[in-house]
Protein backbone atom coordinates (compact mmCIF):
# COMPACT_ATOMS: atom_id res chain seq x y z
CA UNK A 1 0.00 0.00 0.00
CA UNK A 2 1.55 3.61 -0.58
CA UNK A 3 1.32 4.61 2.85
CA UNK A 4 4.21 3.44 2.92
CA UNK A 5 5.40 5.87 0.98
CA UNK A 6 5.52 8.48 3.83
CA UNK A 7 9.44 8.50 5.20
CA UNK A 8 9.60 8.41 9.09
CA UNK A 9 12.01 11.04 9.13
CA UNK A 10 10.04 13.38 7.23
CA UNK A 11 7.14 12.35 9.66
CA UNK A 12 9.61 13.52 13.15
CA UNK A 13 10.68 16.81 11.29
CA UNK A 14 7.48 17.87 10.59
CA UNK A 15 5.94 17.34 13.67
CA UNK A 16 9.01 18.98 15.08
CA UNK A 17 8.15 22.19 13.51
CA UNK A 18 4.40 21.61 14.09
CA UNK A 19 4.02 20.92 17.92
CA UNK A 20 6.21 21.51 20.03
CA UNK A 21 6.01 18.49 22.17
CA UNK A 22 7.78 16.60 19.52
CA UNK A 23 10.45 18.89 19.66
CA UNK A 24 11.12 17.88 23.37
CA UNK A 25 11.20 14.51 22.57
CA UNK A 26 14.32 14.88 19.61
CA UNK A 27 16.50 16.91 21.38
CA UNK A 28 18.62 13.88 22.29
CA UNK A 29 21.80 14.43 19.75
CA UNK A 30 24.75 12.02 19.77
CA UNK A 31 28.57 13.37 19.12
CA UNK A 32 28.48 14.34 15.92
CA UNK A 33 25.51 16.48 16.30
CA UNK A 34 22.32 14.22 14.77
CA UNK A 35 18.79 13.53 16.37
CA UNK A 36 18.54 10.35 17.72
CA UNK A 37 15.61 9.45 14.58
CA UNK A 38 18.19 10.35 11.68
CA UNK A 39 20.54 7.14 12.64
CA UNK A 40 17.63 5.06 13.91
CA UNK A 41 16.30 1.91 13.09
CA UNK A 42 12.94 1.94 12.99
CA UNK A 43 10.76 -1.82 12.92
CA UNK A 44 7.26 -1.58 11.79
CA UNK A 45 4.29 -3.69 13.68
CA UNK A 46 0.98 -4.78 12.46
CA UNK A 47 -0.16 -5.55 16.17
CA UNK A 48 -2.91 -7.80 14.93
CA UNK A 49 -0.57 -10.09 13.65
CA UNK A 50 2.93 -9.76 15.31
CA UNK A 51 2.31 -11.50 18.74
CA UNK A 52 -0.68 -13.06 20.38
CA UNK A 53 -0.59 -12.90 24.44
CA UNK A 54 -3.55 -14.49 25.19
CA UNK A 55 -3.97 -17.06 22.43
CA UNK A 56 -7.52 -15.55 21.29
CA UNK A 57 -5.58 -15.16 17.41
CA UNK A 58 -5.69 -11.99 17.56
CA UNK A 59 -1.89 -10.40 18.33
CA UNK A 60 -2.32 -7.16 20.92
CA UNK A 61 -0.22 -4.95 23.01
CA UNK A 62 1.17 -7.85 25.47
CA UNK A 63 1.84 -9.83 23.18
CA UNK A 64 4.71 -6.90 21.74
CA UNK A 65 5.97 -5.64 25.04
CA UNK A 66 6.67 -9.35 25.22
CA UNK A 67 8.67 -9.61 22.08
CA UNK A 68 11.02 -5.98 23.20
CA UNK A 69 14.09 -7.71 24.45
CA UNK A 70 14.19 -9.89 20.98
CA UNK A 71 13.74 -6.28 19.40
CA UNK A 72 16.39 -5.08 21.40
CA UNK A 73 18.90 -7.59 20.24
CA UNK A 74 17.87 -6.79 16.74
CA UNK A 75 19.03 -3.58 17.27
CA UNK A 76 15.91 -1.60 16.67
CA UNK A 77 15.61 1.58 18.60
CA UNK A 78 12.43 2.31 17.82
CA UNK A 79 8.72 0.49 16.59
CA UNK A 80 6.34 2.13 14.19
CA UNK A 81 2.78 0.45 15.23
CA UNK A 82 0.04 0.80 12.86
CA UNK A 83 -3.22 1.75 13.91
CA UNK A 84 -4.31 0.41 17.26
CA UNK A 85 -6.97 2.87 18.37
CA UNK A 86 -10.90 2.01 18.60
CA UNK A 87 -11.68 1.04 14.88
CA UNK A 88 -14.71 -1.39 12.83
CA UNK A 89 -11.86 -2.60 10.78
CA UNK A 90 -13.04 -1.22 7.87
CA UNK A 91 -9.93 -0.70 6.82
CA UNK A 92 -7.61 -2.92 8.95
CA UNK A 93 -7.69 -0.21 11.63
CA UNK A 94 -6.95 2.79 9.41
CA UNK A 95 -10.60 4.25 9.69
CA UNK A 96 -10.54 5.25 13.64
CA UNK A 97 -13.48 5.97 15.62
CA UNK A 98 -11.54 7.47 18.68
CA UNK A 99 -8.13 8.43 18.93
CA UNK A 100 -8.19 8.51 22.08
CA UNK A 101 -8.07 5.41 23.13
CA UNK A 102 -6.70 1.54 22.60
CA UNK A 103 -9.19 -0.95 20.71
CA UNK A 104 -10.10 -3.75 22.97
CA UNK A 105 -9.08 -6.29 20.48
CA UNK A 106 -5.45 -5.19 21.54
CA UNK A 107 -5.42 -4.43 24.86
CA UNK A 108 -6.10 -1.46 27.08
CA UNK A 109 -4.61 2.02 27.24
CA UNK A 110 -2.89 0.45 30.59
CA UNK A 111 -1.45 -2.53 28.25
CA UNK A 112 -0.11 0.47 26.57
CA UNK A 113 1.12 2.64 29.00
CA UNK A 114 2.98 -0.60 30.08
CA UNK A 115 4.76 -1.30 26.77
CA UNK A 116 6.11 2.28 26.52
CA UNK A 117 7.47 1.94 30.19
CA UNK A 118 9.06 -1.32 29.15
CA UNK A 119 10.21 -0.26 25.78
CA UNK A 120 11.75 2.96 27.04
CA UNK A 121 13.48 0.58 30.08
CA UNK A 122 15.81 -0.90 26.59
CA UNK A 123 16.04 2.49 24.69
CA UNK A 124 13.29 1.14 22.33
CA UNK A 125 10.98 4.83 21.62
CA UNK A 126 6.82 4.29 20.47
CA UNK A 127 5.50 5.80 16.80
CA UNK A 128 2.65 5.97 16.69
CA UNK A 129 0.60 5.65 13.28
CA UNK A 130 -1.40 8.75 12.99
CA UNK A 131 -4.99 8.65 10.23
CA UNK A 132 -4.89 12.46 9.67
CA UNK A 133 -7.12 12.69 6.45
CA UNK A 134 -10.06 10.91 7.75
CA UNK A 135 -11.42 9.20 10.55
CA UNK A 136 -14.73 6.44 10.56
CA UNK A 137 -18.02 7.16 9.73
CA UNK A 138 -18.18 5.74 13.38
CA UNK A 139 -16.43 8.69 14.95
CA UNK A 140 -17.99 10.93 17.25
CA UNK A 141 -17.83 13.87 15.26
CA UNK A 142 -19.18 12.21 12.06
CA UNK A 143 -21.99 11.14 14.10
CA UNK A 144 -22.60 14.41 14.73
CA UNK A 145 -21.54 16.23 11.63
CA UNK A 146 -24.10 14.02 9.70
CA UNK A 147 -27.01 14.87 12.07
CA UNK A 148 -28.07 18.24 10.84
CA UNK A 149 -26.60 20.97 8.65
CA UNK A 150 -26.17 23.08 11.30
CA UNK A 151 -24.61 20.75 13.88
CA UNK A 152 -21.24 21.59 15.48
CA UNK A 153 -19.34 19.21 13.64
CA UNK A 154 -20.79 19.94 10.37
CA UNK A 155 -18.08 21.82 9.15
CA UNK A 156 -15.35 19.22 9.76
CA UNK A 157 -15.90 17.30 7.35
CA UNK A 158 -16.03 18.26 3.43
CA UNK A 159 -20.21 18.35 2.40
CA UNK A 160 -21.46 19.54 -0.53
CA UNK A 161 -24.79 19.80 -2.39
CA UNK A 162 -24.76 17.49 -5.68
CA UNK A 163 -24.95 19.29 -9.30
CA UNK A 164 -28.20 17.80 -9.38
CA UNK A 165 -30.71 15.18 -8.43
CA UNK A 166 -28.87 11.99 -8.34
CA UNK A 167 -25.28 13.78 -9.25
CA UNK A 168 -22.43 14.07 -7.14
CA UNK A 169 -20.34 17.31 -7.00
CA UNK A 170 -18.05 16.42 -9.51
CA UNK A 171 -16.24 13.29 -11.72
CA UNK A 172 -13.68 12.42 -8.83
CA UNK A 173 -12.68 8.72 -7.52
CA UNK A 174 -11.78 7.24 -4.73
CA UNK A 175 -8.72 5.78 -4.15
CA UNK A 176 -10.80 2.37 -4.49
CA UNK A 177 -13.02 3.54 -7.10
CA UNK A 178 -16.20 4.47 -7.71
CA UNK A 179 -16.83 8.26 -6.84
CA UNK A 180 -15.54 9.94 -3.98
CA UNK A 181 -19.12 11.44 -2.72
CA UNK A 182 -21.59 9.51 -0.98
CA UNK A 183 -25.02 11.59 -0.85
CA UNK A 184 -26.33 11.58 3.37
CA UNK A 185 -30.44 11.21 2.59
CA UNK A 186 -30.92 12.82 5.94
CA UNK A 187 -29.11 16.36 5.27
CA UNK A 188 -29.46 15.77 1.51
CA UNK A 189 -25.49 16.82 0.78
CA UNK A 190 -22.57 14.91 -0.11
CA UNK A 191 -20.04 13.82 1.62
CA UNK A 192 -16.09 13.22 0.80
CA UNK A 193 -14.35 10.48 1.28
CA UNK A 194 -10.97 9.85 -0.51
CA UNK A 195 -10.87 6.05 0.63
CA UNK A 196 -13.65 3.99 1.50
CA UNK A 197 -16.94 5.48 2.18
CA UNK A 198 -16.88 4.36 6.17
CA UNK A 199 -13.70 7.00 5.78
CA UNK A 200 -15.10 10.69 5.77
CA UNK A 201 -12.05 13.41 5.00
CA UNK A 202 -11.62 15.67 7.58
CA UNK A 203 -11.85 19.44 6.57
CA UNK A 204 -8.40 20.69 7.69
CA UNK A 205 -9.31 24.01 6.34
CA UNK A 206 -11.63 24.11 9.40
CA UNK A 207 -8.50 25.75 12.04
CA UNK A 208 -11.10 23.57 14.78
CA UNK A 209 -10.03 20.20 12.99
CA UNK A 210 -6.80 21.48 13.21
CA UNK A 211 -6.33 22.39 16.69
CA UNK A 212 -8.47 19.26 17.89
CA UNK A 213 -5.55 16.71 15.77
CA UNK A 214 -2.66 18.68 17.04
CA UNK A 215 -4.62 18.36 21.01
CA UNK A 216 -4.46 14.28 19.99
CA UNK A 217 -0.83 14.08 19.42
CA UNK A 218 -0.07 16.02 22.49
CA UNK A 219 -1.99 13.44 24.40
CA UNK A 220 -0.52 10.79 23.73
CA UNK A 221 2.85 12.76 23.65
CA UNK A 222 1.87 12.87 27.12
CA UNK A 223 1.70 9.29 27.60
CA UNK A 224 5.20 9.00 26.31
CA UNK A 225 4.97 8.34 22.93
CA UNK A 226 8.17 9.86 20.59
CA UNK A 227 6.54 10.48 17.01
CA UNK A 228 4.48 9.61 14.41
CA UNK A 229 4.25 8.37 10.90
CA UNK A 230 1.92 10.48 8.94
CA UNK A 231 -0.93 8.63 6.68
CA UNK A 232 -2.16 10.12 3.61
CA UNK A 233 -0.74 13.23 4.06
CA UNK A 234 -0.84 14.04 0.46
CA UNK A 235 -4.58 14.41 0.50
CA UNK A 236 -5.30 16.49 3.12
CA UNK A 237 -6.40 19.41 0.74
CA UNK A 238 -8.82 19.03 -2.34
CA UNK A 239 -9.35 21.69 -5.12
CA UNK A 240 -11.43 24.28 -2.80
CA UNK A 241 -13.51 24.98 -6.28
CA UNK A 242 -14.17 21.31 -6.99
CA UNK A 243 -12.86 21.27 -10.42
CA UNK A 244 -13.47 17.84 -12.57
CA UNK A 245 -10.17 15.52 -12.88
CA UNK A 246 -9.71 15.43 -16.53
CA UNK A 247 -9.54 11.68 -18.57
CA UNK A 248 -6.53 10.59 -19.17
CA UNK A 249 -6.17 10.66 -23.12
CA UNK A 250 -6.97 7.03 -24.45
CA UNK A 251 -8.59 5.86 -21.11
CA UNK A 252 -11.78 5.60 -19.80
CA UNK A 253 -10.35 6.77 -16.42
CA UNK A 254 -9.40 9.99 -14.33
CA UNK A 255 -6.80 11.48 -12.24
CA UNK A 256 -7.29 10.10 -9.23
CA UNK A 257 -5.40 12.74 -7.15
CA UNK A 258 -7.88 15.22 -6.42
CA UNK A 259 -4.78 17.73 -6.20
CA UNK A 260 -1.34 16.95 -6.78
CA UNK A 261 1.34 14.31 -4.62
CA UNK A 262 3.06 17.33 -3.23
CA UNK A 263 1.68 17.97 0.01
CA UNK A 264 3.85 21.68 0.95
CA UNK A 265 1.87 22.52 -1.56
CA UNK A 266 -1.74 21.17 -1.88
CA UNK A 267 -3.72 24.36 -0.31
CA UNK A 268 -2.55 26.15 -3.33
CA UNK A 269 -4.99 24.58 -5.38
CA UNK A 270 -4.66 22.29 -8.36
CA UNK A 271 -3.84 23.22 -11.77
Amino acid sequence: MFRNLVILAVVLLTYCFAVPFACAQAKTVDSEGHQWWQHAVFYEIYPRSFADSNNDGIGDLKGITSKLDYLKDLGVDAIWITPCYPSPQVDFGYDVSDYENIDPMYGTLKDFDRLQSDGQKRGIRIIMDFVMNHSSDQHQWFIDSRSSRTSAHRNWYVWHDGKGTGQPPNNWESTFGHSTWKLDPKTNQYYYHFFYPEQPDLNWRNPAVEKAMFDVTRWWYDRGVAGFRLDAVDTLFEDPDLRDNPILPGTQSRRSTQCGADWRNLDQGCE
